[in-house]
């Protein structure tokens, strides 16, 4: 299996810097959709069987000429969804901001068990996102996701300390992965190679 797993395009909450991570969730703006329309022109020469996005409103815009140019429905799977903000949904003072930020650095560390109040745990997304992707059937398969759950699903499967210091996936930024039996490679991360 090959997997393009993309970061939507700008929204107007990346630029307010507001945790924004509920349905339907914010628009893209108008850079947002220019980044969505240069992902199609990246991705262009790859073959694709299918696209998942999530249930966020942002994920389907950023999939959209991807799909359009493909002639492909996108299948929507809420288990993609970015990590939960639970009670500091749209905050956007520096301080509960950091407070998400330790919470999933410690995910990247190896601790699953820390709960975003109100939200989930690390291992509770890391399930989610990894049921989505198992039951995929598609042999190259694009996912419009989220920065911090496609960092954090990328750190699980390809080794954790290495995928730790991987940094944050730019908006319309892609990690590209292998996966040959059980085991996942990671090909490219925001467009640069990593082999």
């Amino acid at each position: 299996m090959r997997l393009y797993v993309a970061r939507h395009g700008e929204t107007t909450s990346n630029v307010m810097r507001a945790l924004d991570t509920a349905a339907p969730g914010a628009d893209l703006t108008d850079n947002g959709r220019a980044q969505a329309q240069d992902l199609a022109r990246r991705l262009s020469g790859f073959h694709l069987d299918g696209i998942v996005v999530s249930h966020l409103v942002r994920t389907q815009q950023t999939a959209e000429p991807t799909a359009s140019e493909r002639g492909l429905i996108p299948r929507i799977d809420p288990r993609v969804a970015e990590v939960p903000a639970g009670e500091w949904e749209m905050r956007t003072d520096m301080e509960t901001i950091m407070s998400y930020v330790r919470v999933v650095m410690g995910w990247m560390a190896g601790d699953y068990s820390q709960r975003i109040p109100g939200g989930e745990t690390g291992q509770e997304v890391l399930d989610r996102f990894t049921a989505a992707i198992e039951d995929a059937d598609e042999e190259s398969l694009m996912v419009v996701s989220h920065g911090t759950v496609s960092q954090l699903w990328a750190n699980s499967v390809i080794g954790g300390s290495s995928a730790g210091s991987l940094p944050h996936l730019d908006n319309c930024g892609t990690g590209i992965f292998e996966r040959t039996g059980g085991t996942w490679r990671l090909v490219e991360w925001n467009h640069r190679p990593t082999a």
